[in-house]
């Protein structure tokens, strides 16, 4: 009865048309708002940080972004989720192509597999974004999609890593189909289990958004970035371990025992990130179920889909356009860095073997090119540690955009010229030259150190877009009620569904253009002077080019204050002409910024 009270109540201030269209909780019903009883305060420091949280004044329609400053374990917890994610598709990336090649599957085919997951970019994650933007869930708007999207991704582990032994079982008798079946079975899988991962990955990036205050935004995604990193680490590990003589119980399979890490590191990981991590009761919010009413079909996510590319605001809309061209080169880097160096140990390995020596059998053929797989391993853990410490230290250095109110002394380590966008801006030439040093590299040694170089603008890749995006959309949040920032949206789920669409279609782009590329360079495996993976490369390295000019406009703290108050200004003189009363309105926060 309790809750039904608060419903009314809720429905009450809307009907009366309150100006800043929220419902304020009152002190008689704050303990309610968090658990729907009125139960005691729980004892767990964490919960402690969210009660007081949802005691300092905040409105349910976030006016100024609602988020007192988090502690370090509150942002751990928030973010773990993306850890856990990691290794999941840390096992697909290493253990996926071995696996459908040992299906008897087709490069051609796999090529067409593997699209599976700039798709989900493109089509899963904004429809996604939109559909937990608009959730009426009484458990939050993001937390049911990450639950499900983990669970589903779980499933799909399960079923692609035995598929051989579900086809096999169900058709016993249809041997002559059993083959063509498994391939079947394994593709809808892959496409599932790509499906889910881009579930969770959205949910969980707003996730960071709606929680995190605009002054921790780059500290609560670079602890992402690290997770992401340390996520990595654990699953390249594990592939290099023998589990199934480690662990047999677990399968008889590599990738049997991989899938049921991978599941339990993304179930244990979103099951922490849910329970200690509460979010506000959607129902109490009148913009949402006013934006519920709009949002019902397909088709209106795409169309809204559509509109929120063109309301972008013109800084999002520029670190889109960057993360365009980037990953026109972090697509190849991800999925031929494998290939690239164990090509190079295996080439090495043929010329220092005297001409006089017996021609390689074919069994001997093949076990070199699993020495060659397994040398290729190691240059990705180490682009994964490099990745890792670059997450770690580069908070510590980079100046902030925005200063925490409560921090009363800042790093002695801060680079006071080095923002987040001129990193940024750095580490798309950084990888521009790694790219372009392929022409002087000759050993597998020398192709190992380029890629653990790479791992400095993946750290980027990782942590900046998100950050600055995300500090964006508080700055609109916190002046969402100006007309001059109405044009603009402000729904994380919304632009990080868009950002994923700008993220994947250069991926979709890259794989036609790489697969035009071995269609005229590729060699059958083994032969010498195969260049085709190294042309995709450098020419990789010509989107990272484009990708450093761009970031070389993003606007500054500094310069997005003097538009503002140039739109201000602009408003005033409108509001004098009509004597309309001008300003700001009610409730703006003005943001503090670092000098």
């Amino acid at each position: 009865m309790a809750r039904e009270e608060l419903e009314r109540e809720a429905l009450v201030h809307e009907m009366k048309g309150e100006e800043n269209r929220s419902w304020h909780p009152t002190p008689a019903n704050q303990s309610l708002v968090g658990s729907g009883t009125s139960s005691p305060v729980p004892e767990d420091p964490i919960e402690d940080e969210i009660l007081a949280s949802r005691t300092e004044g905040e409105t349910y329609l976030d006016e100024n972004f609602g988020n007192p400053t988090r502690s370090s374990a509150y942002i751990f917890l928030l973010t773990l989720a993306i850890g856990g994610l990691q290794i999941s598709w840390s096992t697909e990336f290493s253990n996926g192509t071995p696996f459908l090649l040992s299906l008897g599957m087709s490069k051609t085919l796999m090529s067409l597999v593997w699209i599976a997951g700039p798709l989900s970019g493109v089509l899963v994650q904004p429809v996604v974004g939109m559909l937990s933007d608009s959730s009426m869930s009484p458990f939050g708007r993001r937390r049911p999609f990450m639950v499900g999207g983990a669970a589903f991704t779980t499933l799909s582990l399960f079923m692609l890593s035995w598929s051989k032994d579900i086809v096999a079982g169900l058709l016993a008798s249809f041997t002559s189909v059993i083959m063509g079946a498994t391939q079947l079975l394994a593709i809808i899988m892959v496409y599932v289990l790509d499906f889910s991962v881009g579930t969770v990955q959205a949910s969980a990036r707003a996730f960071i958004v709606d929680n995190v205050p605009i002054h921790q935004q780059q500290v609560a995604n670079a602890w992402a970035a690290v997770l992401t990193g340390v996520g990595n680490i654990i699953g390249f590990i594990l592939g290099t371990m023998n589990l199934p003589k480690i662990f047999p119980f677990l399968g008889d399979t590599q990738f049997k025992c991989l899938a049921v890490f991978a599941s339990l590191a993304l179930l244990i990981s979103v099951g922490f990130a849910c329970k200690y991590i509460k979010e506000k009761d959607p129902r109490f919010d009148v913009h949402l179920r006013e934006q519920r009413v709009k949002r019902r079909s397909i088709p209106d996510f795409f169309r809204h889909t559509v509109r929120g590319i063109s309301r972008l605001s013109p800084q999002v809309r520029l670190i889109c356009n960057t993360e365009f061209f980037a990953w026109t080169g972090y697509f190849p880097m991800l999925f031929y860095t494998t290939t690239y160096v164990g090509e190079m140990y295996y080439q090495e390995v043929i010329h220092a073997r005297e001409s006089s020596s017996p021609q390689l059998t074919s069994d001997e053929i093949d076990k070199l090119w699993e020495e060659a797989t397994r040398y290729a391993s190691w240059s990705l853990l180490f682009y994964s540690l490099t990745s890792l410490v670059a997450n770690l230290i580069l908070p510590f250095v980079i100046a902030p955009a925005y200063s925490d109110p409560d921090l009363t002394k800042p790093s002695p380590f801060r680079i006071k010229w080095l923002t987040l966008p001129r990193s940024w801006m750095l580490s798309h030439i950084v990888f521009a030259l790694a790219m372009l040093s392929t022409f002087f590299i000759h050993t597998g040694r020398q192709a190992t150190v380029m890629i653990a170089v790479l791992g400095i603008p993946w750290a980027h890749a990782l942590w900046a877009p998100f950050a600055l995006i995300a500090e964006d959309i508080a700055r609109i949040k916190t002046n969402a009620r100006h007309p001059n920032f109405e044009r603009f949206e402000h729904e994380a789920g919304i632009i990080m569904g868009v950002h994923n669409v700008f993220v994947s279609l250069p991926q979709v782009f890259s794989s036609l253009a790489s697969s035009v590329i071995f269609k005229f360079l590729a060699k059958p495996r083994g032969e010498e002077d195969d260049n085709s993976i190294v042309w995709i490369f450098r020419l990789s390295g010509l989107g990272a080019i484009v990708a450093a000019y761009l970031s070389t406009k993003i606007k500054t703290p500094d310069q997005l204050s003097e538009e503002d108050m140039m739109f201000d200004g602009l408003s005033s003189d409108a509001g004098s002409v009509n004597n309309e009363e001008a300003g700001p309105a009610d409730g703006q926060v003005r943001m503090s910024r670092e000098v």
